[in-house]
């Protein structure tokens, strides 16, 4: 029987190979030509919109230093922060046994300067699903644990509304609280909240967060689709593989296998529809590029599938360009499947520690400069500005 812990292990390397897909995708032969993106095509020198950030909180690490088992927050002899999965995950790299926290996880003060050197005037924080914290906790931890999250995240948006913005952690395993944590989130000031992904990759699992999404209805929410896997509570979610070649490969295969799957229950199963003024954001590019081919093949047999809008099947889906979907021909690829209103910039800034690569990734994607601006800036603005948030 495979257990989280022995999928984690065999993905370890995949955000590394994640980040490697695109440069090994150019050193192929090309079918086709793309066109090079003007010199006139870099990012605006100001007022780019981060819809992909994390943020380990006072409490967060707090509750996870005092735990006795795994998952835990621990600090080495050198004074090196890092989440300490146990020895059943170890294999090392951001995946393994240690995660590695540095600076930016933590100095606000310091991410905020960052952004500024940058040109980004906005940033939106969410949990970091990634970790998979949720799923190792009781209900009551998670109660906890995500209840004292969002408190803090509530505080740092009310002390730099004008900078930042917040989505609530929610409870995979306990949904009728989370439902009530969603309001609560609201009402302190934040717009959403974030859940794994892998739970909504059939729509028996979308399902099970229905009242979560009435919830979300209600409020006007943004709900975001991060990596991650839900409380085994959650039905309809595959089983998880163990690799025994080519892991790291393989992991990043199941990860956008992930992603590509939950877009397709939101965007063709018609969960969604009762929930028509909820946002939803996924990670990844919804599968970095897998998503787009998967549309496109829809499209081009709408005789035989029935769908022949398939830009009203995404009305309410974004696709952010963090971790896996930065690379220049995804999102050239999904810019033309969906068109780039569907796309926002997403940086993944705190596993990684600048939001550089992704501003220069974008600016060398073979995409016009009118859909550059609405990536870095003006369908985050629009999103925002639904929600209550004046940029």
């Amino acid at each position: 029987m495979h257990t989280r812990r022995q999928f984690l292990r065999n993905s370890a390397l995949s955000a590394t190979v994640l980040g490697a897909l695109p440069a090994l995708l150019r050193s192929q032969p090309a079918g086709a030509d793309l066109p090079v993106p003007p010199a006139s095509g870099a990012a605006p020198a100001e007022g780019l919109i981060d819809l992909h950030s994390h943020w380990f909180s006072p409490r967060s690490v707090e509750f996870l230093r005092a735990r006795q088992g795994f998952p835990r927050f621990a600090v080495n002899e050198k004074g090196e922060k890092f989440l300490d999965r146990g020895p059943a995950a170890a294999g090392g790299g951001p995946g393994g046994a240690r995660f590695p926290l540095g600076s930016q996880w933590f100095d606000i003060d310091a991410r905020l300067q960052h952004l500024a050197d940058h040109g980004v005037s906005r940033q939106l924080i969410s949990w970091p699903t990634t970790l998979n914290v949720d799923p190792s906790l009781s209900a009551e931890e998670a109660r906890q644990l995500w209840g004292g999250y969002n408190d803090d995240l509530a505080a740092v948006i009310s002390r730099h509304g004008d900078r930042l913005s917040g989505v609530a952690a929610l409870a995979s395993g306990d949904i009728d609280w989370s439902a009530r944590e969603l309001a609560r989130a609201h009402q302190l000031g934040l717009i959403g909240g974030v859940l794994p992904v892998n739970g909504f990759d059939t729509l028996e699992g979308a399902q099970a967060f229905a009242p979560v999404f009435a919830a979300a209805q209600k409020y006007k929410s943004h709900i975001y689709l991060h990596t991650g896997y839900a409380n085994a509570k959650i039905p309809g979610q595959p089983p998880l593989p163990d690799h025994h070649d080519s892991a790291s490969a393989r992991g990043a295969l199941d990860n956008l296998w992930n992603f590509t799957a939950a877009t397709i229950t939101l965007a063709f199963s018609g969960f969604l529809d009762d929930y028509p003024d909820v946002t939803v954001q996924v990670a990844q590019l919804g599968g970095a590029g897998g998503i787009g081919l998967v549309a496109e093949a829809v499209q081009l047999s709408a005789d035989r599938s029935g769908v022949t809008d398939i830009n009203a099947r995404f009305r309410q889906i974004y696709l952010d360009t963090g971790a896996g979907g930065r690379g220049p021909e995804a999102i050239a690829l999904a810019t033309k499947v969906f068109g780039a209103e569907r796309i926002v910039f997403g940086t993944d800034y705190a596993p990684q520690a600048s939001v550089v690569p992704v501003i220069e990734n974008i600016r060398k994607s073979p995409i016009t400069d009118g859909d550059r601006q609405k990536i870095f800036t003006e369908n985050a603005r629009k999103l925002l500005l639904s929600k209550g948030v004046a940029v």
